[in-house]
């Protein structure tokens, strides 16, 4: 039996990062020719949000086992419309928590933007007390 190597599974550590945060680890398989699989990576984010149930060396697609990996991927390979049907459901989760999380970051930074408060009893003389945060900064009049 000859057998005959298409590819690795890559471990990428990245060191100095301009734009995200760095010492973070990426994981991916990388074909001989062709680059980063494309189908592995459909599969993985698809155990990780829940469209695929994985149990073992089984996985469970719409139903159906396969048993290993490379069973799912040449059944998605032959089979684009369940591809693209995965992929559209990772599209549309992937952007719902997208927007889920700049809302949530929106609502903190109204939060924490600043305050002017002012008691009931302030007199012309006394000027209104400005809240940043968590610390209190009293302004007086001249």
């Amino acid at each position: 039996m000859l057998v005959q190597t298409t590819g690795s599974q890559v471990s990428v550590k990245i060191v100095k990062n301009k734009l995200a945060p760095p010492f973070r680890t990426a994981q991916f398989e990388l074909e001989f020719g062709k680059g980063i699989c494309k189908i592995t990576e459909i599969i993985d984010l698809s155990i990780k949000h829940k469209f695929i149930a994985k149990n073992g060396t089984f996985y469970n697609l719409n139903g159906k086992n396969y048993h290993g990996k490379e069973a799912l991927k040449r059944f998605l390979k032959q089979n684009e419309s369940d591809q693209e049907e995965l992929m559209k459901k990772l599209q549309d989760k992937l952007i719902a928590d997208e927007a889920a999380d700049k809302e949530t970051e929106s609502e903190s930074e109204e939060e924490d933007s600043l305050r002017v408060v002012v008691s009931p009893d302030n007199t012309d003389d006394e000027s209104p007390a400005l809240v940043v945060g968590a610390a209190a900064v009293v302004v007086e009049a001249a």
